[in-house]
């Protein structure tokens, strides 16, 4: 009895031995650090410099979460407007969650051979993150850290983007010649939005160009439950004898559409000039929306809990969802579309900032307009949120894509470029 006590003693204390020789108590491979001087700026900014305004039109591309499924419709509108000659005006591209892994990945074209190619796009996105991320769960070294340190689910996902699309690509690799970089996620704190640009890394003290381009995309898409929240330091607390740091997590519970940061970054430009002094050929912002029709498959099952409801209650989720599809609704009504039915049905609408004037027109590109009963919308709409994809899944998300991109731009869209 005694002998089989120890032994699993024996083996805890090797690894409590282990883990204090082999890394540091604080050992995060994310974490941010503090500003020496004044850091180089990045291409992840909100100021409009000379090259977002040389052709004289502001271009704002939103890519919306959903995990593989909106990071594979988000890569395959890009491919339908980079045929159109259209991707290459885009100024802006903000993003959250599953939709920042291709923007980033576009953002970074050029480095280490990346090639934002229709071919390219479709094998990394078609990669299973998920079962990776599980799959690194049980390395040594990474068991070793989350046990002892604070290490979490979420730096193990920061491997597996790393790994997979970003080989090791910090925002000091941004390519310049491709739009500014808006990666968005939510703080904890303040229960508001927090994107990973160098001003909001300026006002907590810290540098952005060291920072891993796989560590923002993994905090973009840190869904509460399945993430760890991500903590960044904040350098310039208010009590200078406490630390105080930033708890980060997905950005969509404030916006699931990135639509938020490009108004923010037109209200800051139009303050004291108008569009037609900034963008005298006019101003659009194309959102590309991933949320699903909400489709009950357990409307004739009177028990409707899988094994998986016996320990977590897939109902979390469920709630979750209804809720990102009111907070969705509010972030379209700021950019001029109507409310039910017709927020499923119109393309377009049109907004201001500030005044009149300064009018901007906004294109919706989401998988909702799909009516029911259509065979393609009703199989993209049935495609949950996780990360992983099947190849027909993806296939229909492409063709999905071209479709709904061909008739935006028969219906009035071409005209606006």
């Amino acid at each position: 009895m005694v002998r089989i006590i120890a032994i699993p003693l024996l083996f805890f204390l090797f690894l409590s031995s282990a883990a204090c020789a082999l890394v540091p108590g604080k050992w995060r491979p994310t974490r941010n650090g503090l500003a020496e001087g004044s850091p180089p700026p990045t291409h992840a900014n909100v100021s409009v410099d000379a090259k977002e305004r040389e052709d004289g039109m502001f271009f704002g591309l939103a890519l919306s979460g959903g995990g593989s499924r909106a990071a594979n419709f988000a890569g395959a509108v890009m491919l339908e407007l980079q045929k159109r000659g259209l991707l290459d005006r885009v100024d802006y591209l903000s993003s959250v969650s599953g939709g920042s892994l291709p923007a980033a990945y576009y953002a970074l074209e050029g480095y280490k051979g990346i090639v934002f190619s229709e071919e390219e796009v479709k094998a990394r996105m078609a990669r299973d993150f998920q079962n990776r991320w599980i799959g690194r769960w049980f390395l040594p070294h990474n068991f070793i850290r989350y046990w002892f340190t604070d290490f979490t689910r979420s730096d193990i996902m920061v491997q597996v983007f790393d790994a997979g699309l970003y080989h090791g690509a910090t925002y000091a690799d941004l390519n310049p010649k491709r739009p500014k970089l808006l990666i968005n996620a939510t703080d904890h704190g303040t229960a508001d939005r927090f994107t990973f640009t160098d001003e909001s890394f300026s006002e907590i003290g810290s540098a952005l160009p060291p920072y891993k381009i796989a560590g923002a995309v993994n905090v973009s898409s840190a869904f509460p439950g399945a993430f760890q929240s991500v903590t960044l330091q904040n350098f310039k607390p208010p009590d200078p004898h406490k630390s105080t740091y930033l708890h980060l997590y997905d950005g969509g519970p404030v916006d699931n559409l990135g639509i938020t940061s490009l108004l923010s970054v037109l209200r800051s430009a139009l303050g004291p000039a108008t569009m037609a002094d900034l963008f005298p050929k006019g101003c659009v912002i194309l959102s590309v929306d991933a949320a699903t029709r909400h489709i009950d498959h357990d409307s004739h099952t009177r028990d409707p809990r899988k094994f998986v409801d016996y320990f977590v209650d897939r109902n979390a989720l469920d709630a979750s969802d209804v809720m990102l599809l009111s907070n969705r609704r509010e972030v379209l009504a700021n950019v001029g579309m109507e409310g039910p039915p017709y927020i499923d049905i119109d393309r377009f609408g049109e907004f201001f900032i500030y005044q009149p004037e300064n009018r901007c027109r906004f294109w919706h590109i989401a998988l909702r307009h799909f009516k029911t009963g259509d065979p393609l919308g009703d199989r993209v709409n049935d495609i949950d949120t996780k990360f992983n994809i099947e190849p027909e899944e993806q296939q229909a998300l492409f063709e999905a894509a071209r479709r709904l991109v061909e008739e935006g731009m028969a219906a009035g869209a071409a005209g606006w470029f």
